[in-house]
């Protein structure tokens, strides 16, 4: 199996000039960069995919996102993430980035660099297809009811933190697309 290389970053977001390793240590002050992509579809429903059982915080819900890999910008990294966790393909256009959001190494996860989007898509000319070893299932719920199970326990603890705490971005951004 390859190794996945991220490319290294420090907190501004400038790069390092040098490779991390998934699953390898992370030096002290080095960051790398982890796409979240929430997808709603044209009539306002929120796509959300349940972890596969063996990843970390296996059976949890949550919205689309993943490690940007070496090479990639955060938008190139969240068209892929979308593809290959939903099946789910759109263009940089469609792309509203929502916020960056910089979190020091805390409880074993890496300092990472997030970068959020927002993407809208029709469901009636996308096919979702979950990724084997990723998603192991999908659910599209209106925009208020993914506001309710967020809070539940089912939900990744730490995709509910960065979710309400930019929850007005969010909402701005869901509120203009429908006007």
């Amino acid at each position: 199996m390859a190794r996945e290389l991220w490319d290294a970053y420090d907190r501004e977001g400038n790069p390092l000039g040098f490779d991390l390793v998934r699953g390898e240590p992370v030096p002290e002050g080095v960051y790398h960069l982890v796409v979240e992509i929430f997808a709603v579809t044209a009539d306002g429903r929120v796509l959300i995919t349940q972890r596969h059982p063996d990843k970390a915080w296996g059976g949890r819900w949550e919205y689309t996102g993943g490690a940007v890999v070496k090479g990639e910008t955060p938008v190139e990294g969240a068209l892929r993430e979308l593809r290959e966790e939903t099946g789910v393909i759109v263009s940089a256009q469609d792309l509203h980035p929502v916020y960056v959001d910089v979190w020091p190494e805390m409880n074993g996860m890496n300092s990472t660099i997030y970068h959020s989007f927002v993407v809208f898509f029709d469901p009636g000319e996308q096919v979702i297809h979950l990724q084997e070893g990723e998603t192991a299932d999908y659910e599209l719920l209106p925009y208020e009811d993914f506001k309710r199970v967020l809070r539940e326990d089912r939900f990744v603890d730490v995709v509910r933190v960065r979710f309400l705490d930019h929850q007005e971005a969010f909402d701005r951004i869901i509120t203009e697309h429908f006007k």
